[in-house]
């Protein structure tokens, strides 16, 4: 009894909350889909140049052992808070939160390149995951709320495609600003251009207001959910980055942090369960099982991706003895490669309305293109063959970013589209993390097991001390060299290895991916019941015709014309996602 007494105060809260879809003419949806890829481009700018800068940087603030918490405290805080902002974009309205986290971004890029300390830097970096976490989330969901199901691919490949040329281009930008300047510039370079995007953004991104006081807009919150998400989620991810490495995992503190972030995350299901009115991540959201294999899927291919971000300019860079520039220069097939699939991608889900085919084709080339990495990547094999399998994975990356949130928000509730794509970042950003962190132990162990013997002791302790750090090779003779970079290469395919069962797994979900169209479930009743109430109408005008009643309607008839809308929820009627966007003819119209 309990539980249905939440059930219904949680769907009489949700029922409450504002429907913030938006007509836009297609000049303006342009403007806001273009304005909002931009800011994208721009913030994805500090992801994908960071692993470019990590050795100079722990090098520039001698922090060699530790300097890979700058990629970390990003990653932890922007797993913490993806989540919350499906739900405070509901309540407050998505213009606000998405400004707000574009400012924060702007605010904390700024820092990090005015940063003196290590320890200054990570926590500069935290502020900044938070801001990425408004901008990836309030992206898509504004996108969702300004164009329809069906176009929805069409315009978020779009956003893919900003998002692979950002990946494309940073990682020559950071290495000619790290041979050439300082590592610095490149975050004095984001900052300036992320207010240039507020300034773009602010007049153009449409708003819907919601309704209600600050104060009542306050007590929907749920304020205990976001304190023990964020909880577990510290007190998971600490331990997970850091073990093996800064601290043994049988470590008093590793045990203790795993201790308090699991007891969390049971008392956070429970409360989103049984307690919270308005949940910031709903359960039902994985009682599907179409869902919840794609929140699985989601998270094994996150795991992959970022740590792939991570280590292939390290592989490229001390296990081939590769500059920056070429390092860079090779991970352009992928991230190109991955931009045309993107919006390939998008523009087949809106031509044909199924995005199955694309969802498996996608895994099947990210397992292919694993595999073959594995089996090529060593010190012998031509650069233009180790391109092969990473253009086969960023066409499966293009095909697996944003294909499944359409998918996930096809298989949901309309309502529920907003805390899709916040559960969808999270998911992804902790696979992320997780990933990361345990392919930064394997390479890490892996490497200080096959550290030779026969170098120097300072360049043992210089490889001992960061798996990041390109050591310097000079002086070495040929056998040396080769057995240092050997060393690398053996560590490097302990990672590849770590990643084919993952992509194995995320294959095999494909099996209860059930392709069922970009119409939802309630959509499809509604039109059912609405071509019911036609058929009905029409058997019953026949037999009127035929007993020679004319003029007066039925009962029925009446009943329906009275009722005919009660079947058709409220947010289908009002909502502009039920209606074709705005196509040109409307425009020329």
């Amino acid at each position: 009894m309990v539980e249905e007494n939440l059930s219904e105060r949680q769907k009489e809260a949700e029922a409450h909350l504002a429907d913030q879809s938006t007509q836009l003419p297609l000049s303006r949806l342009l403007l806001a889909v273009g304005s909002m890829a931009l800011v994208l481009f721009i913030a994805y700018m500090d992801q994908s140049g960071l692993g470019v800068m990590l050795p100079t940087i722990g090098k520039d603030l001698s922090a060699q052992d530790s300097v890979s918490w700058a990629s970390t405290s990003t990653m932890i805080a922007n797993t913490t808070f993806q989540v919350l902002y499906g739900r405070l974009s509901d309540i407050f309205g998505r213009k606000y939160i998405y400004l707000s986290a574009l400012l924060l971004f702007f605010a904390s890029e700024l820092l990090c390149g005015f940063a003196k300390t290590s320890t200054q830097l990570y926590v500069f970096r935290g502020f900044t995951g938070v801001g990425m976490a408004g901008i990836n989330a309030l992206t898509m969901i504004i996108v969702s709320d300004v164009v329809t199901l069906k176009q929805r691919g069409k315009y978020q490949g779009i956003l893919g495609t900003a998002i692979g040329l950002s990946n494309t281009a940073t990682p020559f930008m950071a290495a000619g600003i790290v041979d050439g300047t300082s590592w610095r510039v490149l975050f004095w370079t984001i900052a300036p251009s992320a207010l240039v995007c507020f300034g773009i953004a602010f007049p153009i991104v449409p708003m819907r207001r919601t309704p209600g006081s600050i104060r009542e807009k306050a007590k929907q919150v749920d304020f205990l959910g976001i304190l023990l998400s964020s909880i577990a989620l510290i007190f998971l991810l600490i331990p997970v980055s850091s073990g093996g490495t800064q601290w043994a995992w049988n470590s008093a503190f590793i045990i203790t942090f795993f201790c308090i972030g699991g007891v969390a995350v049971l008392v956070f299901v429970y409360v989103q369960w049984r307690v919270s009115v308005l949940p910031m991540m709903p359960l039902r959201l994985f009682k599907d099982k179409m869902n919840a294999a794609m929140f699985t899927q989601i998270l094994f291919n996150g795991a992959v991706y970022y740590a792939q971000l991570t280590f292939l300019p390290i592989f490229y860079q001390n296990a081939r003895g590769y500059s920056r520039i070429v390092s860079a220069a090779l991970t352009v097939p992928m991230f190109a490669s991955q931009s045309i699939a993107s919006v390939n991608a998008g523009l087949w889900i809106s031509r044909t309305g199924y995005y199955g085919r694309v969802i498996i084709t996608g895994y099947v080339l990210l397992t292919v293109g694993t595999a073959i990495q594995c089996g090529i990547f060593n010190s012998e094999t031509p650069a233009g063959v180790m391109i092969i399998p990473l253009i086969l994975g960023g066409i499966g990356n293009g095909f697996t970013f944003q294909p499944p949130l359409i998918a996930l928000q096809a298989n949901s509730l309309k309502a529920d589209r907003a805390v899709i794509i916040s559960v969808r970042g999270l998911v992804r950003s902790l696979g992320g993390a997780f990933g990361l962190a345990i392919a930064s132990a394997l390479m890490s162990n892996v490497l200080l097991a096959n550290i030779p013997a026969n170098i120097p002791e300072t360049l043992q302790k210089e490889m001992r001390k960061s798996i990041y750090s390109v050591p310097d090779l000079s002086g070495l003779t040929e056998q040396q060299t080769y057995d240092v970079r050997h060393a690398y290469m053996i560590a490097n395919r302990a990672v590849l290895i770590y990643y084919i069962p993952l992509m194995v797994i995320a294959l095999g979900l494909c099996f209860f991916v059930k392709d069922k169209g970009l119409e939802r479930a309630e959509e499809r009743q509604a039109r059912e019941q609405a071509d019911a109430l036609a058929a009905l109408r029409g058997g019953e005008q026949e037999k009127s015709g035929a007993d020679g009643g004319e003029g007066k309607p039925s009962d029925v008839e009446s009943a329906e014309h009275e009722h005919e809308n009660d079947s058709i929820p409220e947010g289908m009627m009002r909502s502009s996602e039920d209606r074709v966007g705005v196509d040109t003819e409307k425009e020329k119209a």
